[in-house]
């Protein structure tokens, strides 16, 4: 079984060393050969853009026998070994005026060193536009420039406008460069997470191809579902194996944690590869990407900015608000949130030519639910302890009293066009909140009951409805038997049925329940107090 390729970024070595890889170098071949000669990709951040990118420069310099296994090996690209100029911005120091200029030089004199060249580096864009000159010149070919996560050095200074706005100048007096060396360029493949406006990227005469939204390359990062089952099908069995459940379930789970993103009007989705090969590598369903893709610029934003509302259900944008490119003293939300993973298209109205988006799965559903709890109301977890309390003496009236004040205090974005699905995971992201030990209806496999805590003396089974009434949410745990796998265990078990209502966005009294022993009998009747 070959090895998961978890944080490597050179294809090299995972061609060489035993990795599974994913092949995309069909749409490579097709990017180099038949595409436009100065492109642009933006993807979420450990979207595999930097494995691609460096795919890109293994073909540009001809390495054929590299790709003796890949579809391009068979194709009649003609492998010519073109000299690459390649920048990681990601990695420059950049949170400090002055930082990102001398950061480009040095990576200038790198580039240049590897080539056994000398050239001036008075300023980045002087720098640059030598080094590209003077390696057509050397070589009698013309230059790739291939630049990774351009819009590290702004996107890390949001809260330091003052660095912003520099990095901002350094970057659009660099690009602007390669607008005046295009008569000695070959191919310019730049990536980046968002599309910022005054950095000379998408502007002026070879003005790049942004393929972001380009139905042709869907796909160009990310996992198709052919490309999952094919290339971890090993994996995928052995974990089946180990779960004692069956390929088909560990596929269901894998889809609905961590696929669901669509990027263009192509109706095919990927799958996060980064959480995808975080679940292939532990075994267990939790959040991989979100929490190493750092959100916490968007986190501010959002703090910064509370008039602005963002449903957790369905967002309603056009082409032109996706493609936007953004200022950086002036974001814009819902730009912001698509571009970095945390909304994705959902549906395309071709007569309306209207998206429709959504967060795309439960990673991100969870993860940033809770992100929000946490950040944007904070008060929301100081009494923790009288909840978690009030379930271990199963004090239901007092639990309750807790949650629907917690509800009270939530801040209003959390229920525009919020859904059944919405209360549900704010409450289960409020339980974990308090440490509880909470296992979701998404963590598990069909036919079980919405939330169960496990606390030492207590399993709580909570089923949960909107707009309905608890006594039906109670007579659905009967109904199918959602308590069964929990009796015998030396537990009591409370099942109880909750309610909540749109109009008061709350619990209030509209729950009910019963108390079982171990063995399943009835024990006493859970029901609000009685004024």
């Amino acid at each position: 079984m070959k090895k998961l390729p978890i944080g490597i970024q050179t294809i090299k070595k995972i061609l060489t060393q035993g990795y599974v890889y994913v092949d995309k170098t069909p749409l490579a071949y097709k990017l180099i050969e038949g595409g436009a000669p100065h492109c642009f990709l933006s993807r979420p951040r450990r979207f595999c853009k930097s494995l691609f990118l460096d795919t890109l420069a293994e073909i540009l310099q001809g390495n054929k026998e590299l790709f003796k296994d890949c579809a391009i090996y068979n194709t009649d690209y003609d492998w010519q070994c073109y000299p690459i100029v390649r920048f990681d911005l990601y990695s420059l120091p950049s949170k400090a005026i002055g930082q990102l200029e001398e950061g480009l030089k040095r990576a200038i004199q790198k580039v240049a060193r590897q080539h056994n060249v000398t050239i001036e580096t008075a300023t980045p864009q002087e720098g640059l536009g030598d080094l590209v000159e003077t390696l057509h010149n050397k070589y009698d070919q013309p230059v790739a420039v291939l630049i990774d996560e351009y819009d590290k050095p702004l996107i890390t200074n949001l809260e330091r406008p003052e660095v912003a706005a520099e990095n901002r100048e350094v970057l659009r007096e660099f690009f602007g460069t390669l607008k005046s060396v295009d008569a000695h360029l070959k191919f310019t493949f730049v990536t980046g997470v968002s599309r910022f406006s005054k950095v000379s990227l998408f502007t002026g005469p070879n003005n790049l191809d942004d393929l972001s939204m380009n139905a042709q390359y869907a796909a160009i990062t990310g996992y198709t579902e052919e490309e999952l089952k094919k290339a971890f099908a090993e994996h995928i069995a052995d974990i089946a194996q180990e779960q004692d459940s069956t390929p088909d379930n560990v596929l269901a789970t894998i889809k609905h944690w961590y696929n669901g993103y669509q990027f263009t009007r192509s109706t095919e989705r990927v799958y996060n590869p980064f959480s995808t090969l975080g679940y292939m590598n532990e075994r267990e369903s939790k959040s991989y990407w979100y929490d190493t893709a750092t959100p916490s610029f968007l986190i501010q934003e959002l703090k910064k900015h509370p008039e602005e509302s963002i449903s957790l259900e369905e967002v309603n944008a056009t082409y032109s608000e996706l493609s936007n490119k953004s200022i950086i003293d002036q974001l814009d939300i819902k730009t912001l949130m698509f571009q970095t993973g945390y909304l994705t298209i959902k549906e395309y109205d071709a007569d309306s030519e209207r998206y429709t988006l959504g967060l795309p799965n439960e990673e991100v559903r969870e993860a940033f639910t809770e992100s929000l709890l946490k950040h944007l109301t904070p008060k929301v977890y100081t009494r923790s302890t009288v909840c978690s309390s009030a379930l271990r003496e199963q004090d239901l009236p007092s639990f309750f009293a807790e949650i629907n004040t917690f509800f009270a205090e939530l801040h209003y974005r959390f229920f525009i066009d919020a859904r059944e699905r919405t209360y549900h995971l704010m409450l289960q992201c409020m339980l974990r909140g308090m440490g509880l030990n909470v296992i979701s209806e998404s963590a598990m496999n069909r036919g079980v009951v919405d939330i169960l805590i496990r606390l030492p003396k207590t399993y709580y089974l909570l089923e949960l409805k909107l707009d309905k009434t608890p006594e039906e949410a109670l007579a659905q745990i009967h109904e199918k038997q959602y308590f069964a796998p929990h009796l015998h265990q030396g537990k009591q078990l409370a099942l109880v049925g909750i309610n909540f209502s749109s109009k008061t966005r709350a619990i209030g009294d509209s729950w009910t329940g019963e108390l079982l022993d171990e063995a399943g009998n009835r024990v006493s009747t859970l029901a609000p107090s009685k004024a």
